[in-house]
């Protein structure tokens, strides 16, 4: 597997952005676009807890789903502001997401502005907020909807790794999903030689930071400190990528669910063998030789 650094580029214009990542769908770190904004010295920890520290917040942590993992179930709640003090604290494996802050804290949407002079076609409607400890992963996944997503780091660093989607296959991803629970910080190619012939982007982002990350880029994400870090979304300027977009948020995720739903362990290890398979597929045409699948 081959890491290559992500592009850290200033100031940069909307055309030359436009033609060197947005087009060929490459990552680049964005430098002089955050730093404008009221956000980059406002955002801190105590502001977050005064604004909104009795609010129960959804928790996750690195456990990797089973089975019989029910589907975006937290694995703790607790006060916003008791969260805040734990990924002050020190490390601790614990992540919000699926909680739009911006719904109780409607203001904070006056902090920060829309990089407009990049592309067009953003959410406006639809920003987000990720929280994290040091040492909460993120594990590899792609965007559903093929936005494109514009990742600012606030308070902390973290580590992102990104692929290409033509490596779905290097990744193991099961079919009807956009998951990945292989560890692209310490692959093990005895248990996943496909992804032997992995080539992708490795960056650390830093306060201030802002991160494209392209449509239908998988990412992975490790919290080095504790940190939060601010999205917003842009639809793609291709109507075929939009469609496929769609179709993923409907008909895709609806059929997954009905089939787990009515499955369960079975649809899991079907999905698993097809990942199994899609991958040894890699490995056969590189000269090597593929695994069998050992089911759960």
């Amino acid at each position: 597997m081959k890491l290559h650094p992500v592009d850290v580029v200033e100031n940069i214009s909307g055309e030359a952005f436009r033609e060197n990542y947005l087009k060929p769908h490459r990552p680049v770190i964005l430098k002089g676009v955050a730093d404008k904004w009221p956000a980059f010295e406002k955002w801190r920890l105590d502001y977050f807890k005064t604004l909104a520290g009795n609010i129960e917040v959804p928790l996750y942590d690195n456990s990797k789903p089973t089975p019989n993992s029910k589907l975006n179930q937290p694995d703790k709640v607790m006060k916003f502001g008791e969260y805040l003090d734990l990924i002050a604290s020190g490390p601790v494996d614990l992540r919000m997401f699926l909680f739009n802050i911006f719904d109780h804290i409607p203001d904070l949407c006056n902090d920060f502005s829309f990089p407009e002079h990049l592309m067009k076609g953003f959410l406006k409607k639809y920003p987000m907020m990720f929280f994290g400890g040091a040492g909460s992963i993120v594990y590899l996944h792609y965007d559903m909807d093929l936005s494109n997503v514009f990742l600012t780091q606030f308070h902390g660093k973290k580590r992102v790794i990104l692929f290409d989607q033509k490596y779905s296959k290097h990744l193991y991803r099961m079919p009807y999903g956009i998951l990945s629970y292989v560890d692209p910080e310490n692959p093990d190619y005895e248990k996943h030689p496909a992804m032997q012939y992995l080539e992708g982007y490795d960056c650390v982002m830093e306060h201030g930071d802002m991160l494209y990350i392209p449509s239908g880029v998988w990412h992975y994400m490790n919290y080095l400190e504790g940190g939060y870090a601010l999205a917003v979304r842009a639809f793609d300027p291709s109507i075929s990528t939009r469609a496929e977009g769609i179709f993923n948020i409907t008909a895709m995720r609806t059929f997954d669910d009905l089939m787990k739903k009515n499955f369960g362990k079975r649809w899991w290890n079907y999905k698993s063998r097809k990942a199994e398979e899609y991958a040894n597929e890699v490995v056969i045409s590189k000269g090597g030789k593929g695994r069998i699948l050992e089911t759960v």
